[in-house]
């Protein structure tokens, strides 16, 4: 009788609006398409309603729905290459945001059967953007590129780095008879990436397989319906970086394209920044890959690769390879009492350098060396208070490499009373009708203890909020309060911190869709379901 009763239960609870069920989007195949084109997707996920509501972070791209868990996407002509954001949602709450990625270059879907190289999908010289899908274990996908002798195959994989999906792609360059001539495994975080000359003319394979992005017991090659890709493939010009690294706000400059396969006319670009942003999308008609770029009130300098040492006495972001030199060394010479951050990105954008520090004082004496920028980065940075007198600097490769892919940027900021906050969580609801609680944790840098204001901003329809204020006595976290009322309705609010003149916002990144929002979500609470408790 007790599975009776609990059948019931169950199909009454499936039933009954009074349970919530929000939108789980999984992932959207294709997950992008070329600027000016329409793309016809297929949204996996669990969807209560259809069609669904949809929250979309960017004017360069429409939804249209059709039947269930399909969806036109238009592409405006004049949109931006790159990601670009949204979510489902309803009463109930929003899905976990995914990145539809609009490319540059022709578009087109993976074709089974192409699991062997004996019979791949052939692609022509490209370029081309190939969506495909490892869709079960022991999956490979081949692909046929033809290439001159001499032309340099370009591939890359976006996957887990991207588009979030659960897989560690490995990539292979086969001789058309099979034989393997160059692999990769990590280049973009977990996704591949392959640069590779070809010795002779013929139909090279290219062949993609995947392991879990979260290692199991497993020794065999994997796949899942997750497992979505965007495979690039050109024997023409592609865009892997950009010199300078860093581009200044409000002034024309002069970009130089690097990459493979770029003439010496084609690879400059010229472009003006405006001083409202702070990273812009790089690319060029004619040339896969694309890339962000970040922009800066700082001078942009690229070291010189005529002088053994660059002299740096302010604040500015250096552009440099260790392409001609295993090492770049640097004099520094700040007023008596200054502090600066220098800042080395290098993996985190791209290149295959390792960075490590060396300071050292002007007799020689080595005051620092730093590799890694904690156990998430092998990045590095480090701390400089000036004596007054010059100190010296070297960056080099842990490993001792060097090469036209050894890039880095240093940003060489002056260090000042400051503050920093993020928001723990994401969606919020109230309980019992008590205010809803939002955990702020905050930090403040070099001596910073002035107030700090938090305010909720843009908040739903029968929602309130008091602003609050910390102090320096104040101990992080904090909870900021949101209240309720009888006819508070769900919706999207944001948070800001202001301490002075300065105003924040509270953004949480999202590294693996290479993207940041600055929005969370209020949830109504939920009333109990009397009916069945009743049953029961």
């Amino acid at each position: 009788m007790r599975h009776w009763l609990y059948l019931i239960v169950v199909v009454l609870t499936l039933q009954n609006p009074c349970w919530a069920v929000a939108p789980v989007l999984t992932y959207v195949f294709p997950s992008g398409g070329q600027v000016g084109t329409t793309v016809q997707a297929s949204l996996n996920g669990t969807f209560p309603e259809w069609p669904p509501k949809i929250l979309v972070y960017s004017p360069d791209i429409k939804f249209e729905f059709k039947e269930k868990n399909k969806a036109s996407i238009i592409i405006d002509p004049k949109a931006s290459p790159g990601p670009k954001l949204f979510r489902v949602l309803n009463k109930d709450g929003p899905s976990a945001p995914k990145a539809f990625w609009v490319g540059t270059i022709p578009e087109i879907e993976e074709v089974e059967p192409n699991n062997t190289y004996l019979k791949p999908q052939s692609i022509g010289a490209g370029p081309v953007l190939i969506n495909g899908k490892l869709g079960i274990a022991g999956d490979t996908d081949s692909y046929a590129v033809d290439a001159k002798k001499g032309q340099t195959i370009v591939a890359h994989l976006l996957g887990n780095n991207g588009i979030e999906s659960p897989m560690d792609a490995a990539m292979q360059i086969l001789s058309p008879d099979g034989f393997i001539l160059a692999e990769n495994h990590d280049r973009f975080g977990l996704d591949p990436f392959i640069a590779f000359i070809a010795p002779n003319d013929g139909a090279y394979r290219i062949r993609v397989f995947a392991f879990p992005s979260t290692p199991d017991t497993t020794i065999r090659f994997s796949g899942a319906d997750t497992y979505i890709y965007r495979l690039t493939i050109t024997t023409g010009p592609y865009i892997d970086h950009v010199f300078p690294l860093s581009l200044q706000t409000g002034k024309p400059q002069v970009l130089n394209l690097k990459g493979w396969n770029l003439s010496k006319d084609f690879a400059v670009l010229n472009i003006n920044v405006s001083p409202t942003l702070t990273e812009t999308r790089i690319f060029k008609t004619g040339a896969a890959g694309n890339l962000s770029v970040t922009c800066t009130p700082y001078p942009s300098l690229v070291f010189p690769n005529d002088k053994q040492s660059m002299l740096l006495e302010s604040p500015c972001i250096i552009s440099g390879c260790l392409d001609f030199k295993k090492d770049h060394s640097f004099e520094l010479r700040f007023k008596k009492g200054d502090k600066y951050k220098l800042k080395i990105d290098a993996r985190s954008i791209g290149s295959d350098l390792d960075p490590l520090v060396v300071q050292k004082d002007a007799l020689g004496k080595e005051l620092k060396r730093v590799d890694d920028d904690g156990a998430a980065s092998r990045d590095a940075s480090v701390e400089v208070t000036s004596t007054g007198d010059p100190t010296f600097l070297k960056i080099t490769d842990l490993h001792n490499h060097s090469g036209e892919t050894y890039y880095y940027r240093m940003s060489v900021i002056p260090i000042n009373p400051d503050f920093e906050f993020s928001v723990d969580g994401e969606s919020f609801a109230p309980k019992d009708n008590k205010p809803v609680e939002v955990p702020i944790k905050f930090s403040r840098i070099a001596g910073h203890s002035a107030d700090i204001v938090f305010k909720v901003q843009d908040l739903p329809q029968g929602w309130s909020s008091e602003e609050l204020k910390v102090t320096s006595k104040t101990v992080s976290p904090v909870k900021l309060l949101i209240k309720p009322d009888a006819k508070a309705i769900a919706g999207f609010f944001k948070i800001t911190g202001k301490s002075g003149d300065v105003l924040k916002s509270g953004i949480r990144n999202l590294p693996l869709l290479e993207s940041s929002l600055d929005d969370y979500y209020l949830l109504t609470e939920f009333k109990e379901n009397k009916e069945i408790k009743k049953k029961n």
